[in-house]
């Protein structure tokens, strides 16, 4: 229970932070709501049903929400079949999995399947959906992006299809996206989905809160510049330079590897500095 319940969280909050290094101007917009909702307040003063909530019903929950989409601690799930054959229904079409059948369920792939996500061109790739990116926005329903929304309804199922798996509140999900039941699975579903999903989410919310509320991230450019040589560089040439360490990061992200938890293979170094000291904000705001 250790081992899950810290690696995992850690890896999430690792991989948010490194996305919001590279992603400055979701990263302002983060800052915006966290000073909407709580202000100057420590955390000391905050409450769960109130503060956290609400948190994550802002665009610091569609960061770890988009985190967990793209980059899941788990990349499969397996499945076997007990007892009597279970018959299985996909596209109108029945059919009898024989018992002791293994089914290992695709997280990575059902994550990105573009029957199931708002999506709009790749701003990165030539892709004509961008559902290999973070984009975060594609959680905010008030968003008007993406521009494009897919959501099947899956044969012979209940009305309550939806189940609310991104939202601290169990009767509503207002305020971020909520994908078909079996399309968002980092935590797994059913009967043995994961017991310390709501720890999770609690904890990496008010763990990035605290952060973010006193500090901005970026990466590090001593690779391209020198700081010295940064202080005399115009905003495009900022611009450039921090381009080429988003690059970097980016492929440093792709290139991860699972072990028993999927996480980055190696180190990309980057830099806190209090809010207000930031040189690279501007470039992308």
């Amino acid at each position: 229970m250790l081992f899950a319940g810290h690696e995992t969280s850690a890896n999430i909050a690792h991989l948010c932070l490194l996305f919001l290094a590279i992603d400055l101007g979701t990263q302002v917009r983060l800052q915006h709501d966290i000073d909407s909702i709580v202000g100057s307040r420590q955390s000391e003063e905050w409450t769960y049903e109130k503060d956290l909530n609400n948190l994550w019903h802002s665009m610091l929950g569609a960061c770890i929400n988009e985190t967990l989409r793209l980059m899941p601690p788990i990349i499969d799930v397996p499945k076997i079949v007990r007892g009597t054959p279970q018959p299985m229904t996909y596209e109108g079409k029945t059919v009898n999995v024989p018992t002791d059948t293994i089914i290992h369920i695709s997280i990575v792939g059902a994550h990105r399947n573009p029957r199931y996500w708002p999506y709009s061109p790749s701003k990165l790739s030539k892709k004509t959906h961008d559902l290999n990116d973070f984009v975060p926005e594609r959680w905010l329903t008030s968003s008007q992006k993406p521009t494009k929304t897919v959501q099947k309804k899956v044969e012979n199922a209940d009305d309550d299809i939806l189940e609310n798996t991104t939202t601290f509140d169990s009767n509503t999900g207002d305020g971020l996206f909520v994908p078909p039941k079996g399309a968002f699975l980092p935590f797994s579903d059913g009967a043995r989905a994961c017991p310390g999903k709501r720890f999770a989410q609690v904890q990496i919310t008010a763990a990035l809160t605290v952060i973010f509320q006193e500090y901005s991230l970026e990466l590090d450019v001593s690779e391209w510049a020198t700081d010295e040589e940064i202080e005399k560089m115009s905003k495009e040439e900022r611009r450039v330079v921090y381009e080429k360490a988003m690059t970097k990061a980016r492929r440093l992200i792709a290139a991860s590897q699972s072990e028993i938890f999927l996480q980055v293979r190696g180190n990309y170094p980057v830099r806190f500095v209090k809010r207000g000291g930031e040189r690279f904000q501007e470039c992308f705001v």
